[in-house]
């Protein structure tokens, strides 16, 4: 819930900028992921990481059931 008097977020797609690595500061034009597991029942974990510094950017999980 928002609190009274705030203003929603507005997500504004932007193809005209380039996000950086916040660990090397080299421009990400690509992000390498790994997966693990079978991606069914069991779900699939993914880890997103820097192509230039190797250093993880962030994880998800997908779950079908």
């Amino acid at each position: 819930m928002s609190e009274p008097g705030s203003s929603p977020l507005n997500i504004v797609k932007r193809d005209d900028v380039t996000p950086i690595c916040p660990h090397c500061d080299k421009p990400l034009s690509e992000i390498f992921a790994k997966s693990q597991g079978p991606g069914f029942v069991m779900g699939k974990d993914t880890m997103y990481f820097c192509p230039h510094c190797s250093k993880v950017l962030g994880f998800s999980q997908s779950r079908m059931i």
